[in-house]
């Protein structure tokens, strides 16, 4: 087990959040929301394992669940707090990442019904007593309505690369019901025989075996989205090209040429169009003559899955700076 750093004045790691996550979720069964955010490589994604990690172990005795409670997309985020499974279902007190969410919260815009699904979600599930940790670059990356129900934001405030230690500076959020003004504060803690305003918060790295799971999940999910972004480039390439060289065919010219494109050859056109081969052959001369590819343009394709694909180093291990 990881040996826990220190911040200002011997409070230990983590047990300021910790305290308030037990008041929230355990003792006032609420729900605990919080924006994590920063800049690419400031540690986001690192310090919300780690504050998992630590919560866990807290509340639970237990190692966070990053297979299951990180999510990299709004469906398999809402997947998790519609699981009804009795060996998988959340528990009072579960904490879920939702990484990547500043992507997720732009590409939907809150206009499809996804969105409209989730931010209904947001206000409804109260009752579960949960938390979600929102990792975006920009706290505006989230629709208004849904920032107006964050209880706390973090922001990434440097890290310390001889310690491995990333820092926030963590805001709590008040809402005025009347005027639906923000007012963000920090916290005040107990110290010694006084209390003191909590304006930063420490993070060492997550453990070896956490990271290990992050990183896999993490590889596998830019894998796919780099398949799928491959496959609709190809497809949208595909139906340009064939859009552009029809304008100058004949009707029959162009349904010889769209077989081609399919892979049959002269004498299967022939058959299928029930033509002479030789009639088809001058067709198909004839394509060539305005400049038309007869082959399938599936090299490109093959280009961008190669690129898409190459090999991706290893996970980070713990003697290495933060930079997630």
């Amino acid at each position: 087990m990881q040996k826990l750093i220190r911040i200002s004045r011997g409070i230990p790691e983590g047990e300021v959040l910790n305290k308030w996550l037990y008041s929230r979720m355990i003792q006032r069964n609420q729900n605990a929301l919080i924006a994590v955010t920063g800049g690419t490589g400031s540690g986001k994604s690192y310090g919300c394992h780690r504050i998992a990690e630590l919560w866990y172990r807290f509340q639970f005795n237990k190692p966070y669940p990053v297979e299951r409670n990180t999510c990299f997309s709004i469906d398999t985020l809402m997947m998790r707090l519609v699981d009804k499974d009795p060996d998988t279902k959340l528990r009072k007190g579960e904490l879920l990442i939702f990484e990547e969410a500043g992507a997720n919260f732009g590409s939907l815009d809150f206009q499809t019904q996804i969105s409209k699904m989730f931010g209904y979600v947001l206000q409804s599930f109260r009752s579960m007593n949960i938390g979600i940790l929102f990792n975006l670059p920009l706290l505006t990356m989230m629709n208004k309505s849904a920032r107006m129900l964050l209880h706390a934001q973090f922001i990434t405030a440097g890290i310390d690369y001889q310690k491995n230690v990333c820092r926030f500076k963590p805001f709590f959020r008040q809402v005025n019901q009347q005027t639906g003004k923000v007012y963000e504060k920090y916290l005040r803690t107990r110290v010694g025989k006084g209390t003191k305003a909590v304006k930063r918060m420490a993070y060492s790295l997550p453990s070896q075996e956490i990271l290990d799971d992050y990183e896999a999940r993490k590889l596998n999910f830019v894998s796919e989205l780099n398949s799928g972004f491959v496959i609709t480039l190809q497809k949208r390439y595909n139906e340009n090209l064939i859009k552009d060289q029809r304008k100058s065919l004949t009707a029959v010219q162009t349904e010889v040429y769209e077989m081609l494109l399919k892979g049959y050859n002269m004498s299967e056109i022939a058959r299928i169009t029930h033509k002479n081969p030789t009639t088809i052959r001058g067709y198909v001369q004839w394509i060539k003559k305005k400049g038309y590819s007869t082959e399938k343009p599936r090299n490109y394709l093959e280009k961008e899955q190669n690129r898409a694909h190459k090999p991706i180093p290893p996970p980070i291990s713990h003697n290495s700076s933060i930079t997630t």
